[in-house]
């Protein structure tokens, strides 16, 4: 018992003495105000934090502009061209070395400068047995070499009177890039064709004489929109007696004329077509 009462009067004066050291007799509780805290300090750990949060700017990086332009189209050539002159020539020594039957076409504006020439590639016995109606693979290349038109015809044997299987010309741009086709409309006697782009839209009709021969003659076929309105024509020019004797199998010409606001792959889809043209009623 004595000794609890020692601990208690120890316990005593320790509370007694620490509150002397809190409260003063006759001032009360009083309270120690802190040091503000600094909004945003200026320097923190050092060499981590060297500028405060709110001066930093942060930089929005804009997304880059290529300087480089779109490259030109491949058929840009015919942006400007309203008449193209066609000159067919066939490759003579394919045929006397028995590599098939080719055609050469070289595609020149009025003033004789040279736009695209077209070679004919097929295996080597189909222009012996197919003549005119042989499956057709045209490279279109431009001044340059460059590929800008790959024209694909499949075999169809059509009779030029009362045809019971139509000719059907696809037109492509590299790569593979389908522009439109030329569909053979069934017909008695005349030839008329249809051309469409590559969503199968009608563009154009073409329709040809009753009578195809040139003989002393040009023979015209007309070009026309869908609603009917035309906008140019295409034609086997005639070259004289001497010609169609001795050189028509070897060389031929043809114009194709359109109106100049038509579009390059609209251009290029009517140059194709007069193509088909020569190979159904002029290639022998």
């Amino acid at each position: 018992m004595a000794n609890y009462f020692k601990l208690t009067s120890h316990n005593h004066n320790l509370v007694h003495s620490c509150h002397r050291c809190f409260v003063e007799p006759g001032k009360g509780l009083e309270m120690t105000q802190a040091a503000p805290i600094p909004s945003v300090p200026a320097q923190v750990y050092g060499d981590l934090v060297k500028e405060p949060v709110s001066s930093v700017v942060a930089e929005v990086l804009e997304p880059c502009q290529s300087s480089e332009e779109a490259p030109p189209s491949l058929l840009d050539d015919l942006t400007s061209v309203e008449h193209l002159m066609i000159t067919k020539r066939l490759r003579v020594k394919s045929v006397l070395f028995l590599r098939g039957k080719r055609n050469r076409f070289h595609v020149r504006t009025p003033d004789r400068n040279l736009v695209y020439t077209v070679e004919e590639e097929n295996s080597w016995w189909v222009g012996y047995f197919c003549y005119g109606l042989r499956p057709l693979q045209l490279r279109v290349c431009n001044g340059e070499g460059a590929e800008v038109l790959r024209v694909l015809r499949p075999y169809a044997c059509t009779p030029r009177v009362l045809p019971c299987q139509l000719q059907n010309l696809q037109v492509f741009s590299p790569p593979g890039h389908l522009i439109g086709t030329i569909e053979q409309q069934w017909a008695a006697v005349r030839p008329v064709y249809l051309i469409k782009n590559e969503n199968g839209e009608e563009l154009f009709w073409i329709r040809g004489p009753f009578i195809t021969l040139s003989l002393f003659r040009d023979v015209e076929f007309g070009i026309a929109r869908a609603d009917g309105v035309p906008v140019g024509s295409t034609c086997k020019r005639w070259q004289g007696l001497m010609h169609a004797m001795f050189f028509a199998p070897i060389t031929d010409r043809f114009n194709v004329e359109f109106d100049r606001s038509l579009s390059v792959e609209e251009k290029a889809l009517l140059l194709a077509a007069t193509l088909l043209i020569d190979y159904m009623y002029y290639d022998v």
